[in-house]
């Protein structure tokens, strides 16, 4: 009888030193949820408590219901391998259920009332350090968002970069009188660039001296552009990048010409004087040739798409012969099939992290 004193004496004063030197986890008011389904590991639920613990920690849990006589089940796991350290089913109360952390990890308690209906309770969890150095250890943990993607190789056709395919949209001479004569000396020549344009060129000749030098551009043409050059313009060989110029003449004329929209294009035909406004993407004064490319990003887009080369005779007595040429470049469309590995199906769960 005296021995069997002193086990409980023993037992009792152990498990009050343990209590003594442990730290509180988790006091708190509860309700058991009834029995179902074992519950995911994917995330939190109604009866199912996460906790970290530090190597070496031990764990003291004690489940109280507030009514006697309502049975409970507890079900411990490691929450990363989702081994069972510790189950009870049909319990009045746990009491005192101690168990030893090997290494550092999350801890998933599961608590189920065992006869179908809500149990309220007081759920009791506290940790032992295993040394000083590990009191301030924090149990708790926040949810993180994970993503699983089932993906899937299907073949698809896509579009990919074709040739560039030269489009003419102006090649003509026409007459800019002078100040004196009766006819225009001011000149509006309208063209629209046609859709998928990626750049365009224009190329803007003063008298026959510069038509003459573009036309001798066929025997200057580089590596690349030879083939073409029967079937090709010198200015569509630049917007291809074959020919690294035009010919430019230098010398100062009487040509002055803008890039406009119609309202402005039109105030300017008729001299208003006002009211009109150039584009500034190209404009020259007093040219006798110029040109240059012009991407379709740098392109302003009037209301009604079409842009206006307006020319301006200075000249009082001399009348002049200009030559206009317009060359648009679009990407012809080609397509080709592959494969392409694309998101079936994106699962997301949650993770403890500590």
């Amino acid at each position: 009888m005296k021995y069997l004193l002193l086990m409980i004496t023993l037992l009792w004063t152990g498990t009050a030193l343990a209590q003594k030197g442990s730290l509180t986890v988790t006091e708190r008011s509860i309700t058991i949820p009834p029995a179902i389904e074992a519950p995911a590991a994917t995330k939190p639920q109604d009866g199912v408590y996460y906790y970290a613990f530090q190597q070496g920690d031990v764990v003291l849990v004690q489940v109280s219901p507030e009514q006697p006589g309502r049975l409970l089940n507890l079900e411990v796991q490691e929450y990363a391998s989702g081994s069972v350290i510790y189950a009870a089913k049909g319990q009045k109360k746990i009491k005192d259920l101690r168990f030893s952390v090997p290494q550092k990890a999350v801890y998933r308690f599961v608590l189920r009332s065992a006869n179908g209906n809500p149990i309220a309770a007081q759920l009791n969890i506290k940790r032992l350090p295993e040394d000083e150095g590990k009191r301030h250890f924090n149990p708790n943990i926040t949810w993180q968002s994970r993503h699983d993607t089932t993906w899937a190789t299907t073949t698809e056709k896509v579009a990919v970069k074709g040739e560039l395919v030269p489009t003419t949209l102006v090649d003509k001479t026409f007459r800019v009188a002078s100040k004196t004569n009766l006819s225009p000396s001011r000149i509006a020549v309208p063209f629209k660039l046609p859709a998928n344009t990626t750049h365009w060129v224009y190329w803007i000749g003063v008298g026959q001296e510069p038509v003459k030098e573009l036309q001798n551009m066929t025997g200057l043409v580089t590596k690349g552009a030879a083939a073409l050059a029967s079937t090709v313009s010198p200015v569509a060989a630049f917007g291809l990048g074959l020919l690294p110029n035009l010919p430019q003449v230098k010398s100062s004329g009487s040509i002055d010409y803008y890039f406009m929209n119609k309202a402005s294009a039109d105030k300017f035909v008729a001299d208003t004087g006002t009211g009109w406004k150039p584009y500034a993407f190209g404009q020259g004064s007093g040219i006798l040739s110029d040109y240059k490319l012009v991407p379709v990003a740098q392109t302003p887009r009037p209301a009604d798409g079409t842009l206006y080369a307006v020319f301006h005779n200075s000249h009082i007595l001399t009348g002049l012969d200009v030559t206009l040429k317009v060359v648009a470049f679009t990407q012809e469309k080609q397509y080709t099939t592959r494969q392409v590995r694309k998101p079936l199906k994106i699962d997301t769960y949650q993770v403890p992290i500590f």
